[in-house]
């Protein structure tokens, strides 16, 4: 019985003195099914980086043992966290130190599919969006262009249209035909403000204020 108890003891002590190191991680908003790219699904898994400053685009979709103890996950949010785990355990399991940031992403109140209306005293040809939460990306076709665009932050009123392009073509013949839809796609590099009007449509702004695009649901 006694030499129970010792190993016991020996083990416990072993185990409390277990190398143990710290580090930062980003949780992905939205707990997947797939990757993140190019058509995310709902599902169980989590999406993290291991970054100081947070990067819009760069995810890591963990396995279905990923674990941080302590951790109570709710969706639309970013969170930066401070972890603790063994050097020599798995690196799916993770205890929550601390909850540096909690940053929430209000892209669902934008998602779903918009096409531009005629703004007075601007040139007007037909842009087509399309604004997916869960991969966070903004979709554009219609007119000489078409792509995929992943999106940056999100906030009440501030937005970042684009972070990283996953795809976006031009057709040449059709740019040669109509020229002035050149600069069709100009907005999303531009836009630094959004809002949502009593009416519905949804609004892109520039740093100075200045209105560059309208849109209404297309749905």
């Amino acid at each position: 019985m006694k030499t129970g108890k010792y190993l016991y003891f020996l083990l416990a002590i072993f185990f409390s003195c277990a190398e143990k190191e710290t580090k930062i991680i980003w949780v992905y908003p939205y707990q997947l099914k797939t990757e993140l790219y190019p058509y995310a699904q709902a599902g169980i898994f989590f999406l993290t980086q291991d970054k100081e400053e947070l990067d819009y685009s760069k995810w890591k979709r963990q396995s279905e043992s990923f674990e941080i103890k302590g951790f109570k996950f709710e969706e639309g949010y970013f969170y930066k966290l401070k972890v603790e785990y063994e050097v020599d355990q798995p690196s799916q399991k993770f205890k929550l130190k601390s909850i540096l940031e909690k940053q929430k992403d209000w892209i669902g109140s934008i998602e779903g599919a918009w096409q531009n209306i005629s703004i007075p005293e601007q040139p007007y040809f037909p842009i087509f969006i399309r604004i997916q939460k869960l991969s966070r990306t903004l979709e554009t076709y219609g007119g000489c262009f078409k792509g995929i665009i992943g999106m940056g932050e999100v906030g009440e009123r501030k937005i970042q249209l684009v972070d990283t392009y996953y795809r976006l073509e031009a057709d040449k013949i059709c740019l040669g035909q109509s020229p002035i839809q050149e600069g069709g796609l100009s907005f999303v590099q531009s836009t630094t403000q959004y809002q949502l009007t009593p009416d519905g449509f949804l609004e892109f702004f520039d740093e100075s204020g200045n209105l560059l695009i309208r849109f209404q649901p297309s749905e």
